[in-house]
């Protein structure tokens, strides 16, 4: 049969393994979904000549769909994507930038519509071949059927997007591939720590404090709900605090603790008050500390409940003592075992008969 902490290793590792390898999948379904592009993006720009340009009666036509395009003649249409920043607050239009310009580019006997970025005009572009966008179609190509219908009749119906059409290969660089590369770590690493439960966090905690083996063994007994008080995601047994995370599980004995105390967090939105949270910070003597936002009043029932269990413990928040547990926390585990010995003796001397 395994042991407690076994059990509590290998559910941290299975949802670790689970997690990641929902990301790993991701990050491969939305290259498989995007492999036309990601080819194009490394095999980079194909010269395509004028005569195949003006076969084409849409992009979807050729796999490469990354090309450069050689042209006679260029002039800027004066149509352009101009992107305003707003202030949030009132609205206002702070300031506003010219993000894209399209150009007509004459190939041969047709004109090509090119998406580029503000500049001089070119007779070269590189990009991507796309499907001309509505709101250009209606704003700029549509009024050119009344007034210069041979001009609209050579367009071509695609357009060539020379300015951003490798932002998103960029953007599965610089964080599909860092994501998979640690999505498939943390799988690994977790298969390792379910075929050697010794080497997972929950095992390496518990042996601090002793034999993990028979430690865990009493925990698992300590652990029933007659015996067990929960606070939030914290569970108090006679000896033990547990809490259970969704790739983890924090242990240390109730007896371990130093300092105990509220921490109030007070938030607001543009400076106007929008509540308070609350938790209970844990410190022990073996450096661990941890934090559990819970409600005020589950807080205060936690102390009070801990303040009997450990009384020689320091229980509230003080600046002096956080600094000299930053700095000195020997000092601070020594002054807290002078109070357990000084607890001891008074509890003696309470219960020698008289």
């Amino acid at each position: 049969m395994a042991l407690w902490v076994e059990t509590e290793a290998r559910r941290a590792n299975r949802n670790l393994i689970l997690v990641n390898g929902v990301i790993a999948a991701l990050v491969i379904l939305t290259v498989v979904m995007n492999s036309r592009y990601c080819a194009n993006f490394f095999l980079g720009c194909e010269p395509i000549s004028a005569t195949e340009l003006a076969t084409l009666k849409s992009p979807e036509q050729r796999w490469r769909n990354f090309v450069k395009v050689s042209g006679t003649k260029a002039f800027n249409t004066g149509y352009r994507d101009i992107v305003k920043h707003v202030e949030k607050s009132t609205g206002r239009v702070i300031s506003s930038e010219v993000k894209d310009e399209y150009i007509m580019l004459r190939v041969a006997e047709k004109i090509l519509l090119v998406k580029a970025s503000p500049g001089a005009e070119q007779l070269e572009y590189s990009g991507e071949l796309v499907p001309t966008s509505d709101q250009v179609n209606s704003d700029l190509l549509a009024p050119l059927a009344g007034q210069e219908a041979d001009v609209r009749a050579a367009v071509l119906p695609f357009t060539l997007n020379a300015a951003d059409y490798r932002d998103n290969g960029y953007t599965i660089l610089i964080f599909g591939i860092p994501f998979f590369a640690l999505a498939m770590w943390n799988c690994l690493k977790a298969a390792r720590r379910s075929s050697e439960p010794q080497l997972s966090p929950v095992w390496k905690n518990l042996a601090a404090f002793g034999n993990a083996e028979q430690l865990s063994q009493q925990i698992e007994a300590e652990l029933q709900p007659a015996m067990t008080r929960k606070y939030g995601n914290l569970q108090i047994t006679p000896q033990w605090m547990v809490r259970r995370k969704f790739f983890s599980t924090w242990i240390s004995p109730v007896a371990d603790l130093v300092w105990v105390y509220k921490k109030v967090t007070k938030h607001s939105v543009n400076f106007i008050p929008t509540g308070k949270t609350y938790s209970v910070v844990l410190v022990g003597r073996h450096r661990q500390r941890i934090e559990e936002q819970m409600k005020e009043q589950v807080v205060n029932t936690l102390l009070g409940d801990l303040a009997t269990r450990v009384p020689w413990a320091l229980f509230g928040f003080d600046q002096n003592l956080e600094r000299n547990w930053r700095k000195t926390p020997a000092q601070v585990i020594s002054a807290v075992d002078s109070r357990y010995q000084q607890y001891k003796a008074k509890a003696a001397s309470a219960s020698a008969p008289g």
